[in-house]
């Protein structure tokens, strides 16, 4: 916990406004040979950061207890996914109230909500495939 804390304070020190983009994340990521899931998973943390996204599609992730079922994996498959087919933006969260059956995983946008528990990169991939 104090490591995702002292993370969120070099995201702190990036961000525009209590914004972070993207890119810049990884890039911070990458110059302290960290994966960029660990970023993420820090920002429910400093209360408060947001990661920007200019995307009408929202994919929300716990980054809460959802982590000892594979919640970073599934954060580090959407930055690889990101900037590739539709745009959506990743927003991780310290809980989806779904800890029965993580990890948990939200899509939100002009469709409604559709919640996937438990989440996995491939159903996550399906749903923003047929959106």
């Amino acid at each position: 916990m104090a490591r995702l804390a002292s993370m969120g304070l070099e995201l702190e020190e990036i961000a525009v406004e209590n914004r972070i983009t993207l890119p810049d994340l990884v890039e911070l990521a990458e110059d302290r040979g960290r994966p960029a899931s660990h970023y993420l998973a820090a920002i429910p943390l400093a209360t408060e950061l947001e990661l920007a996204s200019s995307s009408g599609v929202e994919v929300r992730v716990c980054a809460g207890n959802c982590q000892r079922y594979g919640a970073l994996d599934l954060l580090d498959h959407l930055v690889e996914r990101s900037g590739k087919g539709r745009p959506f933006g990743i927003r991780p969260v310290e809980c989806l109230d779904h800890c029965d059956t993580g990890p948990a995983c939200e899509l939100h946008g002009e469709h409604g909500k559709l919640v996937l528990a438990p989440a996995t990169a491939s159903k996550i991939d399906e749903a923003l495939d047929s959106l």
